[in-house]
């Protein structure tokens, strides 16, 4: 989008013209089309040529990984306000490792995944046996409720995880809940 473009502003504008608008100028080679029908104007946002959010008076429709649902409904989210609407969709989108900015002008990052002792192992679904991982010799006492040890020589091979209850070595990415795939 060019700098000589109009304000944006959610008084004159439809709340899916107003959202689709403000994430394509934090989301860099994205581009906006309208279709439009008898009933109804839709706002696609693609990147790459493929489509990954689609925007109508009914809401927003993901095309991409998100753990949210696939549709999100205006009636339902439209209480927070539009502003931060368009920062849940800019979060969805970094979490499905797009670049986007946020309205301070700053990369939107994914979230950071914390081990807390309820955290389930992916492979025995055991909670509190899920431990961050560290060498026996930088390794207090006092820790040990959130990191296992290991010896130096061991071949981990990038693991930053291991529980305690099965053996399982992994990374934290391995900890979420399954990413919905998008429809085709």
């Amino acid at each position: 989008m060019s700098d000589d473009e109009p304000f944006l502003d959610s008084q004159t504008l439809s709340a899916q013209e107003f959202v689709a608008r403000s994430i394509l100028r934090r989301f860099p080679q994205s581009k906006l089309q309208l279709r439009e029908s008898k009933a109804d104007k839709i706002f696609e946002i693609y990147f790459d040529e493929k489509i990954l959010l689609s925007l109508d008076r009914r809401g927003a429709r993901y095309f991409f990984p998100s753990r949210r649902k696939r549709t999100v409904k205006w009636e339902k989210v439209t209480t927070f306000g539009l502003p931060r609407v368009i920062d849940y969709i800019l979060r969805d989108l970094a979490e499905a490792k797009y670049e986007v900015w946020s309205t301070a002008n700053k990369k939107v990052l994914k979230r950071p995944i914390h081990i807390s002792r309820l955290m389930r192992c992916p492979e025995c679904k055991g909670a509190g046996g899920v431990k961050l991982i560290a060498l026996e010799e930088t390794l207090a006492a006092e820790n040990s409720e959130i990191y296992t040890t290991i010896a130096s020589d061991a071949d981990l091979i990038g693991a930053e995880l291991k529980c305690t209850l099965c053996g399982w070595v992994g990374i934290r990415e391995q900890l979420l809940r399954k990413m919905r795939k998008p429809r085709s």
